[in-house]
């Protein structure tokens, strides 16, 4: 099989002649270098060192190079670099060999990165949703955004050139494709990594080179939902969404005006019902409203003992579609949110009314120190943190309404809908869509202190239900986000040249 080797270049003149060296101890059949924009010596080194120069004058935006090359290849095996980062062949030959050995694509393992005592890089947060989202655990926070990666010719005529521009969606296509994806070996090209101007200049308060991969992993995910719904294929749970369409028309709506209601859905929570009701009664709340999830009796025994309304539904609901109904029969101007199986201490509690009271909003837990606590990031906490940035807001971290925990206002609900509740991300997206305060207000830690379920653990070596469900969710989320922007969110994409692209798969 002949290899061709692809290298991407602008004004590398420091460092083409190492890269090239290096390569060069492959025994390529070919080393390609795409010069776009060079103004230095990039393409003399080349072209001295026999390679193949296809030369533009123009920039032609992030990974533009990669498709280019990827198109102009000869050989069988595709391996791409980057002009900037020499590393030793002896490095590079796992990813000749995977593909030798019949792989598709071979990824480079940055795993190792998400180990590290440090906070993950927002771009490392967006892989690790994206791979999740496609039900790739495996391949962790591998992506076809980091070099070294090989695949075969094969692969890049069928996933099309013009789309491994977009590295994200090259390896979203290539995996509802069905190929053979793996991670040989780890190069270490994040230490080693040349800080350029694109690190520099900010867009939305975030580095152009981040607003940008951001923007590609958001159309690999609008690739992923037009291919598999607005949920990207994963589940809803047992979830009786229809159930609230037909509620809502008989139930109670707002009529006495209280300060502060409280929902609490439950299912068997016998051991901790009244602990629960008990310190939200200390907090403050005047009105408790306990729904029945397919709850047993003495549980419901229990909360009525307590003097909270209870609404006792005989079956499951599903997740999140008690919340709703609980919303919609409460009459505080503040509804506080919290689950019937952790007792949470009054005092825990009383930020989240306070905060209602005041003017926020949303008031939610803040869960952000979790992040310089746990290594690597969960990636429930990682598709919360994604979300919040293609919402751009940043600062909200990975603190939203999936976790209680929250207080909402009233006025909230009447705008975006009490049903909204079912998808507490979605909900919160809306929110923020409508200009209302959303804020992280204090830190509850119900992360070490929540109860192992059955949906909690793997079944099969796949993901926990109760997962599949809360991605599916940070899923719904994005296609609101998607179809009110557009298929990249409203994100960069670092003025690529599209000429260049459509020619790729009409030549």
């Amino acid at each position: 099989m002949k290899l061709s080797i692809i290298i991407p270049a602008c004004d590398e003149g420091d460092t083409i002649a190492n890269v090239i060296k290096e390569a060069k101890g492959l025994n390529p059949f070919e080393i390609i270098i795409v010069a776009n924009g060079s103004t230095d010596n990039t393409e003399e080194i080349a072209r001295s060192l026999n390679c193949r120069v296809i030369s533009f004058e123009e920039k032609l935006g992030i990974d533009v190079g990669r498709a280019v090359g990827a198109k102009e290849a000869k050989g069988d095996i595709l391996l791409f670099l980057d002009g900037d980062i020499p590393i030793h062949h002896t490095k590079l030959r796992p990813f000749v060999k995977a593909i030798q050995s019949g792989q598709d694509i071979a990824l480079n393992n940055l795993s190792w990165t998400l180990y590290r005592k440090v906070r993950a890089h927002f771009v490392a947060v967006w892989k690790l949703t994206l791979n999740f989202m496609l039900k790739r655990e495996d391949l962790h926070v591998n992506s076809l955004v980091a070099i070294p990666h090989a695949m075969s010719k094969k692969a890049a005529e069928r996933i099309g050139y013009k789309n491994l521009a977009v590295p994200p969606l090259a390896q979203t296509i290539a995996v509802l494709a069905g190929m053979k994806i793996s991670a040989p070996a780890a190069v270490d090209v994040v230490t080693t990594n040349k800080i350029k101007a694109t690190h520099r200049t900010l867009i939305d308060g975030l580095p152009s080179s981040t607003n940008l991969i951001i923007g590609d992993h958001i159309e690999a995910i609008s690739y992923l939902l037009n291919e598999k719904g607005k949920r990207g294929g994963l589940t809803d749970g047992p979830r009786k969404r229809s159930v609230l369409d037909h509620y809502g028309k008989f139930a109670r709506r707002w009529r006495k005006k209280i300060k502060y209601s409280a929902v609490i859905p439950v299912g068997e929570e016998k051991e901790t019902i009244m602990g629960v009701i008990e310190e939200v009664r200390k907090a403050g709340v005047e009105e408790i409203i306990v729904i029945g999830n397919g709850a047993d009796r003495e549980t419901i025994k229990k909360a009525r003992s307590m003097g909270a309304i209870v609404l006792d539904f005989p079956y499951s609901l599903g997740h999140n579609v008690p919340r709703a109904i609980g919303a919609i029969h409460s009459n505080g101007e503040v509804c506080l949110f919290v689950d019937g199986d952790i007792v949470i201490k009054a005092e825990e509690l009383r930020p989240f009314l306070e905060a209602g009271a005041k003017g926020i909003h949303v008031a939610v837990n803040d869960l952000d120190s979790f992040l310089d606590r746990f290594h690597p990031i969960h990636c429930i906490s990682a598709a919360k943190q994604a979300l919040m940035l293609a919402a751009k807001r940043q600062d909200l971290s990975i603190n939203t309404m999936t976790a209680i925990p929250h207080a909402i206002r009233r006025e909230v609900f009447e705008k975006i809908g009490y049903e909204t509740l079912i998808v507490p991300p979605l909900a919160q997206v809306l929110a923020i869509e409508h200009g209302f305060s959303v804020e992280a207000v204090h830190e509850v830690d119900v992360i070490t202190t929540n109860r192992i379920r059955k949906d909690h653990k793997k079944l099969n070596n796949n993901l926990p239900s109760s997962t599949e469900r809360i991605l599916g969710d940070h899923a719904e989320a994005l296609h609101h986000l998607i179809q009110k922007t557009d298929k990249r969110g409203g994100f960069t994409d670092g003025g690529r040249n599209q000429e260049v692209l459509e020619r790729l798969d009409n030549t």
